[in-house]
């Protein structure tokens, strides 16, 4: 009663304050949030403890709120993970096969080239002059042969008739059998010239990707520099990805060869890309080095997504095996009896069960042991969860049902100034003439 008194006065006090502090149009407010006071001193406690929505019940438990999974049926894939390297599916150093200059590079630096395509021309000149000469060649001992042709038949005529001797005959088959040898050295030599031409017009060997550019216009290459080429082709459609894997993995790398099994190829980054692949070849003998096998997955890198030398992480399924309980890594968590995992009921309570976890693979934990198809777990939350605690389930990004309040704390003020809440702060002091009666 005398508290009551004590805040009845100091109420009051209040009030002829604000009478003297604030104008007419202002003092209403005020009396009318002292009289709310006044007739009510506990009033803020009381919808603090009834407020709707805040999760308890009377003198219950707060109910907590979390994401929640239903756990599923599923195969557990058995996944042979193992960092990777990008390689070309063949790469062509081009050198040139003939001495020259270069008069022409019909390509840029980086450009996508198809077999067959002209990459590089030497001075050709040369080349043509002495294929003309040798044209001119074959020519003159054709015209030779052809008169020792005639004298040689003229001379067997004769020779039946004791005009001419036996021994010049002989000396004009063998004038014939030496401009005939001439005219097929001849014409050799005019091949090989006409091939040295074609060896002029560089051309591409294979599909693919050019590198940096070694020779310049105008540069002179000669056949015999085998220490640099004068461009590298790396074909990347299709394209290579090396890795390896422990040797105790060899039954299960070779089964995946033999089924051809699809292989995951995981470029990391800002933005993480994946692209598949097909398992194509094993090496035939284990690095006893490092106690690990070759392997080798060919991709498709039609969007050339793939680069020789990157580097990236390879994923291949070799099995599965069915039986497995699937539920969100997230729902299981490590303790001192082992992994566990917070089990709804269907009176909406929890409780930790101890689980048997095999493999957690792409966010998903498999589960041999502990845990049924169609019960639902805990993913977010736990922290806040013990034995029998009540539960609220939320969708993922969406408040608990009741909003703020199932926490059990008080609103906070609207900044607006509408509702009781506004009504908390003290108002504003008048600026001007307004700041007092006169």
């Amino acid at each position: 009663m005398r508290r009551s008194f004590t805040i009845g006065v100091v109420l009051l006090a209040a009030a002829a304050a604000a009478w003297f502090a604030y104008p007419p149009s202002r003092q209403w407010p005020v009396f009318s949030h002292v009289g709310n006071l006044v007739a009510s001193p506990a009033g803020g406690a009381s919808v603090a403890k009834s407020a709707p929505g805040t999760g308890k019940g009377s003198g219950g438990r707060s109910a907590v709120p979390v994401l929640a999974a239903t756990a599923i049926t599923a195969e557990m894939p058995i996944v042979l993970s193992a960092p990777g390297t990008v390689e070309a599916f063949a790469t062509v150093s081009v050198k040139p096969r003939v001495d020259g200059q270069i008069s022409e590079i019909a390509f840029k630096e980086g450009d996508e080239v198809r077999a067959g395509d002209v990459l590089f021309r030497l001075d050709d000149r040369l080349i043509n002059a002495q294929i003309r000469q040798a044209e001119a060649n074959i020519v003159r001992d054709k015209a030779s042969l052809k008169d020792a042709e005639a004298i040689l038949k003229r001379r067997e005529t004769l020779v039946t008739k004791n005009i001419v001797t036996e021994e010049a005959t002989e000396t004009q088959r063998s004038t014939v059998a030496v401009l005939k040898a001439g005219i097929a050295a001849g014409e050799a030599m005019l091949e090989a010239q006409r091939t040295q031409l074609d060896y002029l017009t560089i051309l591409a060997p294979i599909p693919g990707r050019t590198g940096a550019l070694k020779a310049k216009l105008g540069s002179n290459v000669r056949a015999s520099d085998t220490a640099s080429a004068l461009i590298v082709i790396n074909q990347t459609r299709p394209i290579s990805v090396t890795f390896s894997v422990p040797q105790v993995d060899l039954v299960n790398l070779r089964r995946a060869l033999a089924a051809r099994s699809e292989a995951t190829i995981r470029v990391g980054g800002e933005t993480s890309i994946e692209t598949k692949g097909k398992v194509i070849f094993i090496d035939n003998q284990v690095d006893t080095t490092t106690g690990t096998l070759l392997g080798k997955v060919e991709v498709a890198n039609e969007n050339e997504v793939l680069w020789p030398g990157q580097a990236v992480d390879v994923e291949l399924v070799v099995e599965h095996r069915p039986g497995y309980v699937a539920v969100p890594a997230s729902a299981v968590l490590p303790s001192q009896q082992g992994m566990l995992a917070w089990v709804i009921g269907t009176d909406g309570k929890v409780a930790p069960r101890t689980v048997a976890l095999e493999r957690v693979i792409a966010a998903r934990a498999y589960l041999s042991d502990g845990l049924s198809a169609g019960e639902r777990v805990v993913t977010d939350g736990q922290l806040r969860l013990s034995p029998g605690a009540p539960v609220i389930v939320r969708e993922s990004g969406a408040e608990p049902r009741g909003g703020s309040g199932a926490k059990g704390e008080r609103a906070e003020p609207d900044k607006r100034g509408t509702g009781p809440a506004a009504h908390d702060a003290p108002p504003p002091r008048p600026e001007g003439r307004d700041r007092g009666r006169t």
